[in-house]
């Protein structure tokens, strides 16, 4: 019989990957200075529920004999977006610390600029500013990042395991489906 993954190295592997391709993603962003556009943000969350998804399935048909919980479902989807945020905070600490160190105050222009079109007076957006300027260090994106991914992971792991859960059926079972096909 073969040897099968554990259920945390496969995890890791899928969110290496995940991560890998969201990287791939934000850097073609980067380069064509869309980076800060929020329309194609929605992009994101396509590849991580397929991300998600094709790493259940996997898990499910290679490691597990094609049976898997829906409660394993939605655990090894929250462990590969886990790992998957992982890899994508060691990216945004490498992009906003040494490519683009003025990413993070132009981040801030940005939000002032919509702060502006929301007609808020100048005091509260200076307020506002400071207030944000502190949660914009790399060390609080990387922790808000692990937190969302997690969230992200859960809200999407809720759904995909609907589709990827498969039980194997036990002789009761099979002879009540027998029974109600006669």
């Amino acid at each position: 019989m073969e040897k099968k993954e554990s259920f945390r190295k496969s995890a890791m592997l899928c969110g290496l990957y995940i991560g890998i391709a969201l990287i791939i993603y934000q850097v073609i962003l980067y380069l064509t200075h869309q980076n800060m556009n929020p329309s194609y943000g929605w992009i994101t969350y396509v590849i991580l529920t397929i991300g998600v998804f094709l790493s259940q399935t996997g898990y499910r048909d290679n490691v597990l004999d094609g049976n898997i919980k829906y409660s394993t479902a939605l655990g090894y989807g929250v462990s590969v977006m886990i790992f998957a945020g992982i890899i994508q905070s060691l990216y945004t600490v490498v992009l906003f610390k040494y490519i683009d160190p003025s990413l993070l105050d132009k981040m801030g222009s940005m939000q002032e600029e919509l702060m502006i079109k929301e007609g808020i007076s100048n005091d509260q957006i200076e307020q506002m500013s400071g207030i944000m300027s502190k949660f914009r260090s790399p060390l609080f994106l990387v922790f808000s990042n692990l937190f969302g991914y997690a969230i992200y992971g859960f809200i999407i792991s809720l759904i995909t395991s609907i589709f990827v859960k498969k039980e194997e059926k036990n002789s009761d079972q099979i002879k009540n489906d027998l029974d109600f096909k006669e």
